[in-house]
């Protein structure tokens, strides 16, 4: 097993930091619990959207613009971060809100939705150009997270925390359907919850593990390879960035920690980094 170490890139307090996607010049993410997404650039973080509600993921849009998975609903922004429309997709009453998402190599969004208490409950949704309603297409998940593609766009891959499990589907990129459902890679308790991904130029999977301090790399046979180590408990997610798209960005968060803990993360809820041998793969963007 190869083990590295990650270093703060940008700092933040974060409470609960996710979503990150390189944009070219920066990174883009969210604070969830804040309802706001951030960007880190030239040494700096800012607020450039404060939702008011809970924000899980937003994903840069063909033509311009962004689309954010915001708690009940798809919400379509323009390139000012002002809101050009939006898509319900749970009810107030559901007890669910979106979680983690991506977008697949047509350029549809693909996302989950969870119980905010973290018990088992939610499902995975798509939605394609053109539409006005999200496909619920996998129901009965226990917690739907990370979600990513391999480099020929015929894999899709989604992390299920509450089954501590990563799984893999086929992917039709003509008709953007997904079959033959199978766990991937099962995670050890003592690794943490799997959480977001990240695939790499060579098919590798990087899996963030919430409470474990680390990512894993999956190889193709299901097997770990990778071990980076991250100095803040609670690594919610990554996404490849910087030049050559060779740095590895890993956000963290700040909620559940003890004082003594936050004590002893003085970095918790920034975002990591750390260069590797093998980069990503360019951040699709979304045609909606």
């Amino acid at each position: 097993m190869i083990r590295l170490e990650a270093r703060p890139a940008f700092a933040a307090q974060a409470r609960l930091g996710e979503g990150p996607v390189w944009l070219g010049d920066g990174l883009l993410w969210v604070d969830i619990l804040e309802g706001k997404v951030m960007r880190s650039r030239g040494g700096s973080t800012v607020a450039v959207k404060s939702c008011g509600e809970p924000v899980s993921a937003a994903f840069p849009r063909r033509g311009g613009g962004y689309v954010l998975l915001q708690n009940h609903g798809v919400v379509t922004l323009d390139a000012r971060f002002h809101e050009t429309g939006r898509i319900p997709v749970l009810a107030g009453s559901s007890g669910l809100r979106l979680s983690d998402g991506a977008i697949g190599p047509a350029g549809e969004l693909w996302f989950g939705s969870m119980r905010p208490d973290l018990e088992s409950g939610g499902s995975l949704y798509r939605l394609r150009a053109g539409e006005r309603e999200a496909v619920e297409v996998l129901p009965g998940l226990g917690m739907s997270n990370g979600i990513g593609f391999s480099p020929d766009g015929r894999a899709m891959y989604l992390v299920d925390s509450a089954r501590r499990t990563v799984n893999v589907f086929d992917y039709d990129p003509e008709t953007q359907e997904i079959s033959g459902q199978r766990v991937f890679t099962e995670v050890e308790a003592e690794l943490g919850t799997p959480d977001g991904i990240a695939v790499d130029a060579a098919g590798g999977v990087w899996v963030a593990m919430w409470a474990g301090g680390r990512l894993r790399r999956i190889e193709h046979d299901g097997t770990w390879s990778q071990e980076i180590l991250v100095p803040a408990s609670n690594v919610t997610s990554c996404a490849f960035g910087g030049a050559g798209l060779q740095t590895l960005y890993i956000t963290t968060a700040t909620v559940e920690l003890s004082t003594d803990e936050r004590e002893r993360q003085p970095h918790a809820g920034s975002v990591f980094g750390i260069s590797l041998p093998v980069g990503g793969l360019a951040q699709t963007e979304a045609a909606l």
